[in-house]
Formats: structure tokens, sequence, C-alpha cells
């Protein structure tokens, strides 16, 4: 039996439209899922021949401000999800001013509406190797008040279960970076590393997961060949999204471990900038389809 894989199409200032376009023939394919998009069929069918295209699509009004368009396409998908009439979401990048002001980021904002705020984890997936953050959309100068051993665990649990459960690895291997320059070797007082990445580390509780660290963050990603890692943990955003992408470019996802279902965003933005300009790329896109496809017995 088909899975079911929603398509969130919830902000239309974007180049999200364009990207759906070029990857018209992945839909013409015998996939192995069901895929159903949510938004407005209007907009689509400016760009799209939605009578030669026969998309499955839940339309959305469109002639309502950006907040309250965005709510109701977020809050049928959501509701689909959880009466278990979908296996998986795909989100199309969005801007996160439409989100609650709570939320940072629709990591969280999910995470939060299935009630299991605290329970997610930011993975960016590619095939040869992903990244985590332990924490994810706060500023910088809060990431040492918000690191805990609990948080780091569980982001631990999460990946190692979701490359066994999904990947098929059964002993994935794991690196996680140290949080000051060097580890903080140089320093004479007590770091993060200290305090709260290492005591995680060497738990008893993960005893059966295979972690290097911490390692020194200037040199982590060096070791991804040599240890054999599957994924390299970072204790912010940007101390391992920045290198991931540039290593992937848009071959890559955004996933949130740690739901009940499997939610997956292209790993890139609205892309505003170039909205109607033809120069949008549907790679990130079509990885997340692929990834869908391979993995659909397991959803």
């Amino acid at each position: 039996m088909k899975k079911n894989v929603l398509i969130l199409l919830s902000d239309l200032d974007s180049i999200n439209i364009e990207i759906i376009q070029k990857s018209l023939f992945f839909f013409k394919k015998d996939t192995k899922n069901n895929y159903i998009f949510i938004g407005c069929k209007k907009e689509l069918s400016k760009k799209i021949n939605l009578k030669k295209n026969h998309l499955n699509i839940i339309n959305i009004q469109s002639n309502l401000n950006k907040k309250t368009y965005f709510n109701r396409t977020v809050t049928k998908a959501f509701e689909i999800l959880k009466n278990k009439k979908a296996q998986a979401l795909i989100n199309l990048p969005l801007n996160k001013t439409n989100l609650p002001k709570k939320f940072n980021g629709f990591t969280e904002y999910i995470a939060d509406y299935f009630k299991l705020q605290n329970h997610e984890t930011m993975l960016l997936y590619n095939k040869k190797f992903s990244v985590s953050p332990n924490t994810t959309h706060i500023p910088l100068k809060l990431v040492s008040s918000k690191l805990s051993i609990k948080n780091i665990q569980k982001n631990i649990i999460n990946i190692y279960n979701f490359y066994r459960k999904f990947i098929g690895i059964k002993n994935p291997i794991i690196g996680i970076l140290g949080f000051n320059p060097h580890n903080g070797i140089d320093f004479k007082f007590e770091t993060e590393e200290d305090k709260i990445i290492k005591p995680a580390i060497n738990s008893k509780k993960l005893k059966y997961i295979s972690i290097y660290g911490p390692l020194s963050p200037d040199t982590g990603f060096n070791q991804i060949k040599t240890k054999k890692l599957n994924c390299i943990i970072g204790n912010y955003h940007d101390q391992v999204l920045p290198t991931f992408k540039y290593i992937c470019k848009l071959n890559a996802i955004n996933i949130t471990l740690g739901l009940p279902f499997l939610r997956i965003s292209p790993d890139h933005g609205t892309a505003k900038d170039i909205k109607n300009k033809g120069l949008a790329k549907p790679d990130s896109f079509l990885y997340a389809l692929n990834f869908l496809e391979k993995y659909s017995k397991i959803l």
C-alpha cells in the first residue's frame, strides 16, 4: 500500500512554485508514495498546466494575508498527520516571520504542535555524512547556557535510531565537536567540554553507541573519512551548517527527528530575491522526494 506524503506550499512569496514546476517529471513517474500538495491551486496553475500535469492538490485560497494563508495550510497538514492519514511531510521553504513569535524556526514549531517540544533533533542529511546542531535557532550569546547533558544525549540517540531504522546502518558512528577553540585546552577554567560534553558522551546511557569526541572544532570535519563518521554534531547552528552546505551544496535535506512521522524540508530558504527569474534550482526538493522513495517502506 502506498504511503501518503504531504507537500506543504505555505509561502507563495518564494521560489517554491518554480521548484515544483522544474520537478514535474518526477510526478509523472510511477512513484512508490502518493504525493499530496497543500496550497493554492490558482497560484500553482499560473506556472503549471494542471490539465496536463495531474497533481493531487488540497486547495487553500490565497486571497488572505500571508499569516492567515500560512496558518490554514499548516493546520490542514498537521490535522492530516495527527489523524495518521499521511506518513511524511515535505514543507517547502517559508519565511519564519509567518511563525508565531515565540518560535524561531519550523523545527521548534512543529515539535511544539505535536507536544514533543525538546524531543526534536535537527539533522542536515546527505548520504555521505550529516550534521546536527545541539542548539538550533538561538542567539550565539545564549548557546552556552542552553547546552545540557540531557539535550546532547537526546540528539545522539535520535540520530543513532534514524541511521539504524532508515539508512540501515547497524552501528552508526557519531562525532561531536567541542565548544571552545581547541576544545578549551588553553583555558585554566572549567569549560563546556568538561562540564557538559564529556559527561554527556561518556555516560553509561550511551555506551552502546560509537561516539568520538569532543573533536576539536577546527579539525572535526577533517576526521569524517579517517574515523568513518556518519554524522557530526555541533553545539550551535553555524558551527556545523556552513561547512556542510559548502561541501554538499543543494544535495542535502533538513530532517526533523523525534516526531511520529518524517518531516523534511529542502536545505535552502525562500530565495524571494530570485522569484520569477527562472534561476531557482530544484535539487534539494528532488533530493527530498528521492529520499522518501528510497525509504518508502519504512515510513
